[in-house]
């Protein structure tokens, strides 16, 4: 497939190449005969100027022109390889000029051609066997003094233009082969290296897509220069990481939830069986450590339907306008008890803040940030809750003193089932921060975290004010 992609870069580079040569090609052709057809015009214009002028420079007032002037005049239309033919102010021939070897001047009332490419005066020679058909003729009126004394007829061949655009087209046409050639053998060329610094990259990201397809979540690509092909490797790179992160997180909740269910599981087994053996009394204390363990698993499937409800979008909120402040204080009466068995200090900073939301649903997030604040708090440490009005948004923020979020974890603590290296061997799956994130964000909100200046970690919980 990756020589397939090589061989249609050079392919595309090749037919470009020669779509480009084509165009120019056609454009140099229309555009260059139109220039060459106005160079030569403007040549001939130019010679027969000259003509014109060496005519009124050489004419000799009551004389007319003298041998040295035609001899001279003969030079000139040598030069431009022109036949000329002069005629007198009332239309008789005075000379012709022979500049076309070979030829006559073919008047059209007859004009004759010196011997050798001399002048002749007066009267025609005899008669030309070319025709005026062969010649381009131009007239052109001769002043001198103000006065027209003479008019020129100029002949110049008509084939010679169409031998000159000739000589050109085929020299223009065998430029353009020549350089169609080297344009395609650079292009291909060209092609050739360029294909293979695409190819090879993307040969490296297939080879590194088909590891990852295999199992092999190891594979990394060093991504080269910051074009889309390294954006992809960068891409790839980020899925690998994110795959064996979440394979690394499906393994730790394997571990954690057999140790969630297996833990009360065992605990209710154990006690049951110490009941009917008649090992321990049937007494409500008893059965009260039954009922806590059975509870505890009631907490965990209540989480992973919440999870479930939230994921799915399947939610059910009931807003109504509240006081976060009440929400929050119950929360913390309700932690008190656990917080004075773990010897933390709970204090809070309320103020009055109305909102929209479920109370049910807002007390549940308050149970799960306090919950998890008293999870990494030591003993005689501290959590302090605050609640105030921003702007807009009713701001809760929960502060522990415990270790704090390390920022390698800290893109991840609302991810579900995560659980950073220092929450292993706590209670847990890694549910409560997904679900708050859920909930907040079901009220129209947010909530983030990061680490307090005097070390811990902090949460904060905005929701928009009610009205």
């Amino acid at each position: 497939m990756t020589r397939g992609l090589r061989a249609r870069l050079v392919l595309t580079h090749v037919v470009v190449a020669a779509l480009v040569l084509a165009v120019a090609a056609v454009f140099l052709t229309v555009t260059a005969d139109r220039r060459f057809d106005a160079y030569l015009n403007d040549v001939r214009a130019r010679q027969n100027a000259a003509v014109v002028e060496a005519l009124r420079d050489t004419y000799q007032t009551g004389v007319g022109w003298d041998a040295r002037g035609i001899y001279a005049l003969s030079r000139a239309a040598r030069v431009g390889d022109m036949n000329l033919a002069v005629y007198s102010p009332d239309g008789e021939l005075l000379f012709t000029v022979q500049g076309i070897e070979g030829t006559a001047a073919v008047p059209g009332d007859g004009a004759a051609n010196g011997q050798g490419g001399d002048a002749s005066l007066g009267a025609a020679s005899p008669a030309s066997p070319l025709t005026t058909r062969s010649f381009d003729i131009r007239r052109y009126p001769v002043r001198a003094g103000g006065a027209r004394v003479a008019t020129v007829e100029v002949y110049a061949w008509r084939d010679a233009r169409g031998a000159a655009e000739d000589a050109y087209d085929g020299t223009l046409d065998r430029d353009l082969v020549i350089a169609a050639g080297l344009a395609v053998i650079v292009a291909l060329l060209a092609s050739v290296v360029v294909a293979r610094r695409l190819t090879g990259p993307l040969e490296e990201l297939a080879e590194a897509a088909g590891d990852v397809v295999a199992g092999n979540l190891e594979v990394r690509i060093a991504p080269r220069g910051d074009d889309e092909v390294a954006r992809l490797a960068v891409a790839l790179d980020t899925m690998a990481d994110a795959l064996a992160r979440n394979e690394q997180w499906r393994r730790d909740l394997t571990a954690d939830l057999s140790d969630e269910l297996l833990a009360p599981l065992a605990s209710v087994q154990t006690r049951l069986e110490a009941l009917e053996e008649g090992r321990v009394p049937v007494t409500p204390e008893n059965l009260r450590v039954a009922g806590d363990e059975v509870e505890r698993l009631g907490r965990l499937l209540g989480a992973l339907r919440t999870l479930n409800e939230v994921e799915s979008e399947d939610l059910d909120v009931e807003l109504a306008s509240l006081d976060l402040h009440d929400v929050v204080a119950e929360a913390l009466s309700g932690a008190e008890a656990e917080a004075a068995r773990r010897r933390v200090t709970l204090s809070g900073d309320l103020d009055a803040v109305t909102v929209r939301g479920d109370r049910g649903r807002l007390a549940q997030v308050m149970a799960s940030l306090l919950d998890n604040a008293l999870k990494f708090t030591p003993a005689g440490g501290m959590i302090v809750v605050g609640l105030h009005a921003e702007q807009r948004s009713a701001v809760l923020s929960v502060a522990d003193t415990g270790p704090g979020i390390d920022p390698v974890d800290l893109p991840f603590v609302f991810d579900r089932f995560y659980r950073s290296p220092s929450a292993r061997g706590t209670q847990g799956v890694g549910l409560g921060l997904a679900i708050v994130k859920g909930l907040v964000e079901a009220h129209g909100g947010t909530v983030d975290a990061g680490g307090d200046a005097g070390g811990g970690a902090v949460f904060t919980v905005r929701l928009p004010l009610a009205g």
